[in-house]
């Protein structure tokens, strides 16, 4: 990786697993920035349009990890898009990409195996 860190933001409302992803890809050399929520994530995006990647929770709250997809897509639509689930979500990668996702990957995964898929979407 060159020596500009990428920006990725990391929506979760799991606040450990939170800080645990935050650690693992500021190690790996990107910029990492967080939200607990899709509402905290629409604003940080907001804030911060440097963002090449976003990875989402299925499940949270107020806004399914679906519907932040959902806005991000009508509102900015070519942000490159991975999709967490806890293994209860139904839907599959074919559908997370009709709707303008880049990925669906199963919790708890693999960092290696997310890396990879990160890396070749960012073209790294």
């Amino acid at each position: 990786m060159n020596d500009k860190k990428i920006p990725i933001l990391i929506v979760d409302d799991e606040i450990e697993l939170l800080e645990v992803y935050q650690e693992l890809f500021e190690m790996d050399g990107f910029k990492v920035i967080t939200a607990s929520s899709a509402l905290e994530g629409l604003e940080a995006y907001k804030n911060n349009l440097d963002i090449k990647l976003i990875i989402s929770d299925s499940n949270m709250g107020e806004m399914s990890g679906l519907d932040f997809l959902k806005v991000l897509k009508e509102t900015y639509q070519t942000i490159p898009i991975f999709y967490l689930s806890t293994g209860a979500f139904d839907d599959t990668e074919d559908y997370i990409k009709s709707l303008g996702g880049h990925g669906l990957v199963l919790k708890p995964f693999d960092l290696d195996e997310i890396l990879v898929k990160i890396r070749k979407d960012l073209k790294l």
